[in-house]
């Protein structure tokens, strides 16, 4: 299976699961189960942040798009400079 069809799969199970929680479950557990969409949407982002920084750190490993990105970062401080903002 493809990465989107697992993902879609993980997801609509994930999500039939949750609406029988918070269905037939009461109080306490019925408070866990409101809360859970909250909880997997930090654990997504922090998912996403950690990969986007681990991506980072490892932009040594690439020379030509370090090289690419300081030379846009270079062009954006002449821009803004010219625009009368001091970075």
């Amino acid at each position: 299976m493809s990465r989107g069809t697992n993902l879609f799969t993980a997801f609509s199970i994930s999500t039939i699961i949750w609406i029988i929680t918070l269905f037939l479950s009461n109080g306490y557990v019925n408070e866990v189960a409101k809360s859970m969409p909250t909880y997997a949407l930090i654990l997504y982002f922090s998912y996403a942040l950690y990969k986007v920084g681990g991506d980072l750190a490892r932009l040594k490993d690439y020379p030509e798009e370090a090289q690419s990105l300081q030379k846009e970062v270079e062009e954006a401080k002449r821009f803004y400079k010219e625009k009368g903002l001091k970075l």
